[in-house]
């Protein structure tokens, strides 16, 4: 994290990036072998945030630095056939004494995620590739529109993505938030860039984090865990409550049933980042769940907006003038906000949007004189300024260490 201390970005964004590309760079070299399965320290990360959030100017450092290590990089817009071209063209072969292996690691990359993913992602089928994928099975099959297989042996794929909330919601209907593709996805949510930054200086330990992602490229080999290392995580894995019990929004359910995963590729890459022993420690076990309630807290942001009633993204667009008035004036006034939505909403569908927000105790009405015109009015002021969840996006003391 010093190498991005002179930079705009927000710290999650910066180190998810950091774990999202020491788990490329691995090239499914490491594993962890759960007896009826294997987890490999791939990663699907979105960063999402308002324009100017800076996202991807953090995942472009990353993205500099695995470049220069060795990694390959695409970041065409992503179709079947682009799929199977990268994969195909990433294959490398491995001889580890006897024995020849073919594997395909390949990152790909999105700067803008509504220009990689395109409107048409769900139902070219190219999704439903990606949700295979993630699990890295030992070959991939795909039938070609010529009716041909194509085969790919070793599939190692890191989806890296950056957008806006409203970018997320034209690509990924909102029926399909929480099941498989977006289970798969950790959504990092910055609501602003961290500090302003006219011209970063020169960092003299680029060459240095280049070297250190080149030797972590080279481990190979099985994690294990440490005796104190099994004990947390069989400790949290069984008092850990049910997807249904630990989040009340059903679009979270699908997460929360597959954050076991989550957890042990976090603190794979965790471990690699600390020492070259592929050993699992309660440090690291500790640490994964402190780095996933730190991107759980920015959830409710992600996904404002993206219900199925189409007033849903009113209510979070009206939430957040009536807030971004209680800095100026203090409240903000009827005629106001008609004024600034009347593009996007009429009178009556903007009274129940007011109405929602009142419903839920999130704002109230206020009917008196308005203090710079001194005309009676009807004014809103806000009662929870948590009512999208967003406080609290802040770095774990737990992980200023790793």
């Amino acid at each position: 994290m010093e190498y991005t201390l002179d930079t705009e970005s927000p710290d999650n964004y910066h180190f998810w990036t950091a774990i999202t590309i020491l788990g490329a760079i691995t090239k499914r070299q490491v594993y962890l072998d759960m007896n009826m399965f294997k987890v490999y320290p791939n990663f699907y990360v979105f960063l999402i945030g308002p324009p100017a959030a800076r996202k991807s100017a953090a995942a472009a450092i990353g993205v500099r630095l695995a470049v220069q290590a060795g990694l390959r990089k695409f970041s065409d817009k992503i179709t079947d056939a682009a799929l199977i071209k990268d994969l195909s063209e990433a294959t490398e072969k491995r001889i580890e004494g006897q024995t020849v292996e073919l594997c395909s690691p390949v990152l790909i990359y999105a700067s803008e995620l509504g220009v990689f993913m395109g409107l048409d992602a769900y139902s070219s089928g190219v999704i439903a590739d990606l949700t295979d994928l993630y699990d890295c099975p030992p070959r991939w099959e795909k039938k070609t529109i010529s009716r041909d297989s194509e085969l790919i042996l070793g599939p190692y794929v890191t989806l890296f993505a950056a957008g806006t909330p409203q970018t997320l919601k034209d690509v990924i209907p909102s029926m399909s938030v929480g099941q498989g593709f977006t289970s798969r996805i950790l959504f990092i949510w910055a609501p602003k860039r961290r500090k302003r930054v006219p011209m970063p200086q020169a960092n003299s330990l680029e060459k240095f984090l280049v070297e250190d992602l080149k030797l972590i490229g080279k481990l190979r080999g099985q994690f294990k865990f440490s005796d104190d290392g099994w004990k947390a995580y069989q400790k949290q894995y069984m008092e850990r409550p049910e997807p249904e019990e630990e989040f009340e929004d059903e679009r979270l359910h699908g997460y929360a049933s597959r954050k076991d995963t989550h957890l042990l590729k976090i603190s794979m890459v965790l471990s690699l980042a600390d020492k070259d022993e592929l050993i699992i420690t309660a440090k690291e076990i500790s640490a994964a769940i402190e780095a996933l309630k730190w991107m759980e807290a920015g959830l409710s942001n992600v996904f404002a907006g993206h219900g199925s009633a189409t007033t849903s993204q009113d209510v979070v667009r009206i939430f957040k003038q009536i807030q971004a008035s209680m800095g100026k004036v203090g409240y903000i006034n009827h005629k106001e906000l008609v004024k600034r939505n009347f593009a996007q909403v009429g009178v009556h569908e903007l009274d129940l949007v007011i109405h929602t927000l009142e419903g839920a105790g999130a704002i109230m009405r206020i009917v008196g004189k308005d203090p710079r015109s001194g005309v009676t009015e009807i004014m809103f002021k806000v009662l929870d300024n948590e009512f999208l969840g967003s406080k609290r996006v802040q770095k774990p003391k737990s992980l200023e260490e790793d």
